[in-house]
């Protein structure tokens, strides 16, 4: 040792000239197959051994990591298309508002393979949607006013209360749900996709295709209820003057 060197400072020394120095080990093989590094869960190995380890298991690493990502790409093709195919069908959909609200929720079940649909309006200002009377459920709207302050879908486990109404509205056990809010006009509604599965509908869901959903629904039903002879505020003859 460099007798004008202390220990740690020709520690670290030796340290940067291997680091700059990558192939040493490689011109000196019989100085690795001297060497001996200790491992925490097994026995003294050669150093060349040990780095082998740790390739392979970054390999490993990687490998997985890998898979999750083609896993996770392969589930947003999946999706896109059913978005896609709702959308379709929302466009060649006919009738009036009844038909087309159990169409969506017949769309979605089939598409979705979910355990539960719940398709609910909170009543509009304007009467005369006597025909839709199943689906205006303002109690059950009022229960989720979170998702309607958040502006977006929301994923997650549901209080008693909330999944007891989702539950006897779709007639299922809902432990997990993708909740969506209808927005359009002068009136909103929730649409509800639950599952018996817990994990299925878990927070850190992505709510990109859930917005897509959002978006396509309420247009759809925004197109009936003005169809229907519903008026928003703005639409009222008061609204545009008598001229």
């Amino acid at each position: 040792m460099n007798e004008g060197l202390s220990s740690v400072d020709f520690e670290l020394a030796v340290l940067a000239y291997l680091r700059g120095h990558p192939q040493f080990f490689a011109d000196h093989p019989d100085l690795v197959e001297s060497l001996r590094v200790p491992h925490p869960c097994k026995p003294a190995v050669s150093l060349l051994e040990y780095q082998n380890r740790l390739l392979r298991e970054r390999g490993q690493r990687l490998h997985d990591k890998l898979l999750e990502l083609v896993a996770i790409a392969r589930d947003n093709d999946r999706l896109a298309e059913r978005v896609q195919r709702l959308a379709l069908t929302l466009l060649d959909a006919r009738g009036g508002l009844d038909e087309l609200l159990h169409g969506i929720k017949a769309i979605l079940r089939d598409e979705f393979k979910a355990d539960c649909i719940v398709l609910c309006l909170a009543e509009p200002p304007t009467a005369g949607l006597s025909a839709v009377e199943e689906f205006l459920r303002p109690d059950v709207v009022g229960l989720f006013e979170e998702v309607f302050r958040a502006g977006q879908p929301q994923c997650g486990r549901l209080s008693p209360e909330q999944a007891a109404v989702l539950g006897g509205q779709g007639d299922a056990n809902v432990a997990s749900a993708a909740l969506i809010p209808l927005i359009g006009g002068n009136w909103r509604g929730l649409l509800a996709v639950g599952s018996s599965d817990v994990r299925r509908f878990h927070s850190g869901v992505g709510t990109f295709f859930l917005e897509r959903i959002g978006e396509l629904v309420s247009q759809a039903l925004q197109a009936r209820l003005l169809a229907s002879g519903w008026q928003t505020e703005s639409d009222t003859p008061s609204a545009h003057g008598n001229g």
